[in-house]
């Protein structure tokens, strides 16, 4: 069947399509026996909520939470929002490749900014960082999730290729700032910030949704990533233990302040310049997101954010 998006739907309309299930849920009815089916369906377009009424137990049984699932029925309005009446329920299988219709992707090409992360690279003089990130990338499965994996599960770059973008941008504000002042350590700049989220690999799970994994819950990413790095920095011969502390410093302390997480505060030039790169780019996503999203309003109150939001 060709896909239809959840963006696309339109009310009264007959529907036959696959989607992927993100809410399930059993609920009993108010004034009569047995339960009836809530679901949250999804793409990568959005989400939209469906009802099954009709032998629920039955048909929920044969589906999990983020199945991919064949939906028969209608497109509905029930306060004044699309929903779906579900007249049959199917799970399905998807090819690897159709993971992109379901998941958000970076509306950027992967190939060209990983192409671009790898010019940058080249701007790096050190040998011994230069021999360090070989090390990382030569592991093709971490290079695998580096240009897969999202930036975040929520509110900024929060989709397939997230990291990638998120990552090239931060390299490219401390290309810029490391051009602006003088007497900074470009080479360890652009390598911190290379680095600075790369525990985010594993952090995530994104196969057929994108949530923390247990890694990521129980230890986070800086974590994560410090160890990786400490641990490839040990197949680098003679890598200097000055460098190695201040590179594992940047990635420590790169969320800027204890309440945010960070196990230190930046503590050398270098190491503050990155927090303030990192987080230049996370809030410009964020601003830039809310401005994109279909508000009702000039002044939407945005929770993440903590403000009201001007969007005219």
């Amino acid at each position: 069947m060709a896909k239809i998006f959840v963006k696309d739907l339109t009310a009264n309309e007959p529907i036959y399509n696959v989607f992927q299930v993100k809410k399930k849920e059993l609920v009993p009815f108010k004034e009569k026996q047995g339960k009836f089916l809530s679901l949250v369906l999804g793409d990568k377009s959005g989400e939209i909520d469906a009802k099954l009424w009709d032998k629920a137990e039955e048909q929920a049984a044969g589906f999990n939470l983020y199945d991919f699932v064949a939906v028969k029925g209608m497109v509905t309005t029930y306060n004044q929002k699309l929903q779906i009446t579900i007249e049959t329920i199917k799970k399905v299988t998807i090819k690897e490749k159709d993971l992109v219709l379901f998941l958000p992707t970076s509306p950027r090409e992967i190939p060209e900014m990983w192409q671009q992360v790898q010019g940058k690279i080249k701007q790096i003089t050190n040998p011994h960082l230069q021999s360090l990130i070989q090390a990382v990338f030569a592991d093709d499965q971490l290079l695998k999730g580096f240009l897969r994996a999202p930036a975040a599960k929520a509110h900024h770059q929060a989709y397939l290729g997230g990291l990638l973008e998120h990552t090239l941008n931060v390299m490219e504000l401390a290309r810029q700032i490391a051009a602006t002042y003088e007497g900074l350590d470009s080479d360890l700049l652009l390598t911190g910030a290379l680095f600075h989220d790369i525990g985010k690999i594993y952090e995530f799970r994104y196969d057929i949704v994108i949530d923390y994994s247990d890694a990521g819950r129980l230890l986070g990413h800086i974590v994560i990533g410090t160890d990786l790095i400490h641990d490839k920095i040990k197949t680098v011969p003679g890598f200097p233990d000055s460098l190695r502390l201040k590179l594992l410093h940047m990635i420590v302390s790169h969320h800027g302040k204890y309440e945010w997480q960070s196990p230190k505060r930046p503590k050398f030039v270098e190491a503050a310049i990155l927090h303030q790169a990192d987080y230049l780019d996370a809030e410009v996503d964020k601003f830039l997101r809310v401005k994109a999203e279909d508000h009702q309003e000039d002044w939407p109150y945005i929770r993440h954010l903590e403000r009201y939001v001007f969007t005219g």
